[in-house]
């Protein structure tokens, strides 16, 4: 039975995951000391800084990566798990490619660091970015109603990130509610996420990473902007800053990872976003593990452990 680790996007957070843990602790101290290092020299607070739950910020993305890292770390060195491949939504992809040990702890942070920099440096308080309860065939229609809006993500058959402009988003989540469609504003900063609109941001980007070298993967990596495994030849410098500017689809990494024999799913961060969109897309076609998505404890693990193991 293949299994896959799925690295949500930035949001995915919660005050004190390994409150009664020490096992998750101890990692998660070990990971912040090794971040903590880097954004330092940014002018940021500690990841183990009490999170804001109720706003974006550049703080709550190095946290979101921070968690990541230390689930990612719970279940391979206490659950014993070992993945045949990893896929992460968004902010969630550069996760995985440092889980799979192709970029340092140190620089991924320092990728989300120059990344917080070059958008800070191109925000605009005309962009947002929200989800929208269609299908992609659906949200292609809506978008092609307003100027310069487009399709971000592709999260499940039923869900699709749409950003662009703030002011033609509003308007069309107005006439979306209006015919009964759910819609959901997300806090993704002041910015038109996975939008052209970010390419200069994208180009200041990349010229701030420059020196930022690669290392082969240790363990495969499947690319939701890429539309594909990472192979060899890939710059995993360069896929993290096209994060900016091209689209993802979660969708149809995850029907391909299906139909290559990955029936597990096992959410490697807090909540269970990812999951969920797992069970929308396959149904009873594949399980989807949200093992963080609360406060664990000893007995959890030892369940939990069982369970994925099974």
């Amino acid at each position: 039975m293949k299994s896959a680790f799925v690295f949500p996007g930035a949001g995915s957070l919660f005050t004190d995951p390994f409150a009664y843990y020490a096992a998750g602790r101890r990692y998660a101290a070990e990971l912040a000391s090794r971040i903590d290092a880097v954004t330092a020299d940014f002018g940021w607070p500690s990841v183990l800084s009490e999170p804001d739950l109720t706003a974006w910020s550049a703080l709550s993305e190095m946290q979101t990566y921070h968690s990541q890292l230390s689930c990612h770390r719970v279940l391979v060195e206490e659950f014993g798990l070992r993945p045949d491949v990893l896929l992460g939504h968004s902010l969630g992809e550069i996760t995985a490619m440092v889980a799979a040990e192709g970029i340092t702890v140190e620089d991924g942070a320092r990728l989300l660091c120059e990344r917080t920099r070059a958008l800070q440096a191109h925000a605009s308080d005309d962009a947002a970015t929200a989800a929208f309860r269609l299908s992609r065939g659906q949200a292609a229609m809506v978008a092609a109603r307003a100027q310069d809006v487009v399709i971000a993500a592709v999260n499940s058959p039923t869900q699709v990130i749409l950003s662009g402009p703030a002011t033609e988003i509003g308007q069309l989540a107005n006439l979306a509610r209006a015919q009964g469609i759910t819609v959901t504003a997300l806090r993704a900063g002041p910015y038109a996420q996975h939008h052209v609109m970010l390419v200069p941001a994208f180009e200041r980007y990349l010229e701030s990473v420059r020196g930022i070298r690669s290392a082969p993967l240790k363990t495969a990596v499947w690319s939701p902007v890429l539309g594909r495994a990472l192979g060899a030849d890939d710059d995993l410098v360069l896929l993290a800053a096209l994060q900016m500017v091209q689209p993802l689809d979660f969708c149809h990494a995850v029907t391909e990872l299906r139909s290559e024999g990955v029936t597990k799913f096992v959410e490697c961060g807090l909540k269970d976003t990812l999951t969920r969109l797992v069970t929308e897309t396959l149904g009873s076609r594949a399980r989807g593990w949200a093992p963080f998505r609360k406060r664990l404890t000893v007995t959890d693990v030892q369940q939990m452990t069982a369970l994925l193991k099974s």
